[in-house]
């Protein structure tokens, strides 16, 4: 015997989504809050092949010029700025998902990358960074005894 129909199966669902959603920004460190905007970080995937790393983010609505992107060996930094499109006299908010304000957000790489080889490309709203991986992370020595 079934207690609820289906809609409501999927209204819980949808419901304990939102809520995951709520809960996560709230608790993810220096959360955006309703007055400043500040401290959210963009959605980003990273990707591995045999040759290189690739760290896609979702930019969308900021401008290539206000992304910073800084490559070092082990870590990527990412940090910019998404500025508030409508006006700030809004008298009421009804809905509210998008983050605005500056982020800063570093990634740890799971390989060593080539940091002079590192390249990106703004498409879409998405920053597209591709990093080379070290071609040597070490070299054996061999050891000559002296006679």
């Amino acid at each position: 015997m079934k207690w609820f129909d289906d809609d409501i199966d999927k209204e819980f669902e949808r419901m304990r989504q939102r809520m995951e959603r709520m809960v996560g920004s709230l608790t993810r460190p220096g959360a955006a809050t309703l007055c400043g905007g500040t401290g959210w970080r963009p959605s980003l995937d990273l990707y591995e092949t045999d040759d290189e790393l690739t760290v896609l983010v979702d930019v969308a609505g900021i401008q290539p010029q206000d992304v910073d992107v800084v490559v070092e060996s082990e870590v990527v930094r990412i940090s910019g700025n998404r500025c508030r499109p409508l006006d700030e006299n809004v008298s009421r908010v009804h809905h509210m998902e998008i983050d605005f304000g500056p982020f800063n957000q570093a990634i740890r790489l799971p390989v060593p990358v080539d940091p002079d080889g590192a390249s990106s490309t703004y498409r879409d709203g998405f920053l597209v960074i591709h990093l080379p991986k070290k071609s040597r992370i070490s070299a054996s020595v061999s050891i000559k005894a002296d006679k």
